[in-house]
């Protein structure tokens, strides 16, 4: 049986973590200074090239490590937000069919998230790589990701997580509601057994 250090290695995530997260980085500090640190971390092909298919999420892993080291973990947290955000807006433009984007908001906030949470979870493989995605609707709406890429070997007061938070909020308020919120409330760095992030109504 593989132990969880050989399913890491073998275990895809798509591109857009490694894209959005270029991108994010570029807005914030500027393509010269990005493009140093590309190459600096051995990543100048990003330069040429983005990939369009699935990668090992050792690269993501390897990527939010590097972008931690440079900018210390507050910092590569902002950034790593904005590249949630980037994620969802990119796969509810291009991976949430139309109908479903129209039908969605005009339903019971409950309701849709019932229809769509499932969606999610069946392509969960596609940005959680080695960890499980979760989700329920009772008593309270919440999210879960054990064994996420992004709290892996770190230890923190606060939980760290900021890309799938990002993610998952920007991806519910584009197909479900506008008024929806997720917060990270516990976080595997912190000690907890999986990050568990809470999904509430603004207002």
């Amino acid at each position: 049986m593989q132990d969880v250090a050989q399913v890491a290695e073998v275990a895809r995530i798509g591109p857009n973590s490694i894209i959005q997260t270029v991108a994010a980085l570029r807005e914030q500090y500027g393509a010269e200074m990005v493009a140093a640190w590309l190459r600096r971390t051995g990543r100048g092909h990003l330069l040429e090239t983005m990939p369009d298919h699935m990668l090992a999420e050792s690269e993501f892993g390897a990527m939010i490590n590097d972008v931690r080291e440079w900018l210390g973990m507050e910092a590569a947290m902002r950034a790593l937000d904005r590249s949630g955000e980037l994620t969802a807006a990119y796969v509810a433009t291009n991976r949430v069919p139309a109908p479903i984007r129209l039908l969605l908001p005009r339903l019971p906030v409950g309701l849709a998230l019932r229809l769509f949470l499932p969606a999610i979870a069946k392509h969960a493989w596609t940005f959680a790589g080695s960890g499980q995605f979760g989700y329920s609707l009772r008593p309270q709406w919440q999210l879960t990701l054990a064994n996420s890429v992004e709290a892996r070997g770190v230890r923190s007061a606060e939980p760290v997580c900021s890309y799938y938070r990002a993610a998952f909020e920007g991806l519910l308020r584009r197909v479900v509601s506008d008024r929806i919120r997720v917060r990270e409330v516990t976080c595997r760095a912190t000690g907890a057994p999986r990050c568990t992030f809470a999904v509430t109504l603004a207002g």
